[in-house]
Order: structure tokens, then C-alpha cells, then sequence
């Protein structure tokens, strides 16, 4: 089970590393073994399949909530130069989006 004490960052980059690992997913979560879209890897990361929670749901998981907020503020600056309202899902599932640049969004988390 993950650390309840982990940072926004910590959580960020271990999604990262998973992505890495399981690969990345566009339309969807994925299920716990991946692979993952850039919220499902937070709640990968953040222990959300550790609990009983629906697959479908959107993270409620403190530690996953707080993960997804910093993960996309990052993609905010990261697609506009700004933290201005970004829904990550929709950024994720962009055409042309790549695996590189989510993981990068990732790895940008403060």
C-alpha cells in the first residue's frame, strides 16, 4: 500500500515511473495493472487500487485528489504557461498527445 505521508511530487513522479512501466492509455483509466491515462496513474500511484473503489470514479482518495490537482496544475503550465483550468483528462486524450509529454507534466509537479 502506498505511503498516506507522500508529496504531491512524489506521487506525480511515481505516476510517471509507472507509465513507464505499464504504459500509457488514452480514453480511459485503465485498471490496475495498467496501462494508465495521466489520472489513472495518480490513483495508481496514490494507492487508489489498494482500496474497494469503483474503476469509473474520479479521484476522492485524498492523497489521489491532491496527486491530480498538482499533476494538473503541471499540465496547465505546461500546455499554456499558466495553472489556469486545465481538465487533464481532455489534455491526456488530445489528439496527437504523447506519452512523453504527460510524463513530462508529471515530472513538472511541484
Amino acid at each position: 500500500m502506498t505511503n498516506k505521508f507522500m508529496t504531491n511530487r512524489e506521487i506525480c513522479l511515481k505516476a510517471a515511473a509507472r507509465l513507464r512501466e505499464v504504459g500509457w492509455r488514452q480514453s480511459g483509466f485503465g485498471d490496475r495493472d495498467g496501462p494508465h491515462c495521466m489520472i489513472g496513474a495518480c490513483r495508481w500511484a496514490a494507492g487508489w487500487y489498494d482500496h474497494d473503489i469503483p474503476a469509473n470514479a474520479y479521484p476522492t482518495h485524498s492523497a489521489a485528489s491532491a496527486a491530480f490537482a498538482a499533476a494538473t496544475s503541471a499540465v496547465g503550465v505546461a500546455a499554456y504557461g499558466s495553472t489556469g483550468r486545465v481538465r487533464a483528462d481532455d489534455w491526456n486524450d488530445a489528439e496527437g498527445r504523447t506519452m512523453e509529454e504527460v510524463i513530462a507534466a508529471l515530472e513538472a509537479c511541484p
